[in-house]
């Protein structure tokens, strides 16, 4: 299976200790579970914890352009083994959060990042690493395709274009998420963000999903069929979920998604259901600025 150019790769495995790592996530899961910052960009259960972050507020989870090094949260102090694999492995200095996602019976609707940050978005790299994993959990990126992250993978994402992930079982799917900001820096290499050189090994190879081919006449069937559901503009989540699933499984690009979501729309002839899902398109995967956010379902946004 081959893929189109992308700055999206596998560049690593770090080797847990596992007994140690299970005390760590443990005291995440004891957690109290507060209103996420981007509440907007998730369908089922997805629950974030900072680590580092600009403040050092374990409650502050936005990510924001600012030019010192990432401070360590009262959650980076209590898992102590997590903090010394961060401080060890990459540079702190040029980190600008650190963050364990967890996603469980849900997805993390597609969409691109840094939209509402500065304009030079090369100097942003953001890393995944799996802490704990399922056989039902997929990451989607607009030009890589489909493909699952392995516990200790260490996974370069290209932000910058639709990408999405999801976790179809009931099993936790805890992720590590590193954002790195080199915006003082021209054209810098990824591989910047390792302090050890010797974990940056690209020969590990990925889990990639094959799919099938979609056949026109069966993706105008399945529209049609999404169509005579859409009845409320928050039912828009539910039709972006279910095409979110069919790309999981067919071949098309993360774009498509909302492509086929307004397609729906336009099928049912309804105005406002129409203007909704062009909004969600612009939101998700056009443009935004800092601190918008977007009302994907009732009670979600407060006044």
């Amino acid at each position: 299976m081959t893929t189109k150019a992308t700055k999206t790769r596998l560049v690593g495995r770090i080797k847990f200790d596992n007994e140690v790592l299970r005390k760590d996530l443990e005291v995440l899961a004891g957690l109290p579970i507060i209103k996420e910052q981007y509440d907007e960009f998730s369908s089922g259960t997805w629950i974030n914890h900072s680590l580092w972050n600009r403040s050092g507020e374990w409650k502050d989870t936005q990510y924001t352009d600012f030019d010192h090094p990432a401070v360590k949260t009262q959650i980076g102090e209590a898992t102590a083994y997590l903090s010394q694999i961060i401080e060890d492995t990459f540079d702190v200095q040029h980190m600008r959060m650190a963050r364990v996602r967890n996603l469980v019976e849900g997805q993390v609707i597609p969409h691109i990042d840094f939209l509402e940050l500065s304009e030079k978005k090369d100097g942003y790299v953001r890393i995944l690493i799996p802490l704990e994993t399922c056989l039902d959990s997929y990451h989607t990126e607009e030009n890589f395709g489909v493909f699952r992250m392995r516990k200790g993978d260490i996974w370069i994402l290209e932000s910058t274009v639709p990408h999405g992930a999801h976790n179809l079982g009931s099993d936790n799917r805890c992720i590590l998420s590193l954002d790195f900001q080199y915006t003082d820096e021209e054209n810098p290499h990824y591989s910047r963000i390792f302090k050890n050189k010797a974990i940056h090994d690209e020969t590990v190879r990925p889990a990639l999903v094959a799919r099938t081919p979609l056949e026109p006449e069966d993706l105008e069937d399945y529209l049609n069929m999404l169509a005579i559901q859409f009845k409320d503009v928050y039912e828009a989540e539910q039709v972006l979920v279910k095409l979110s699933e069919m790309q999981l499984r067919y071949e098309s690009p993360v774009s498509d998604i909302y492509k086929n979501l307004v397609a729906v729309a336009k099928i049912t002839k309804k105005d406002e259901l129409i203007a909704h899902c062009e909004k969600m398109q612009k939101f998700y995967i056009g443009s935004r600025v800092l601190n918008e956010r977007f009302p994907l379902r009732k009670g979600l946004i407060e006044a």
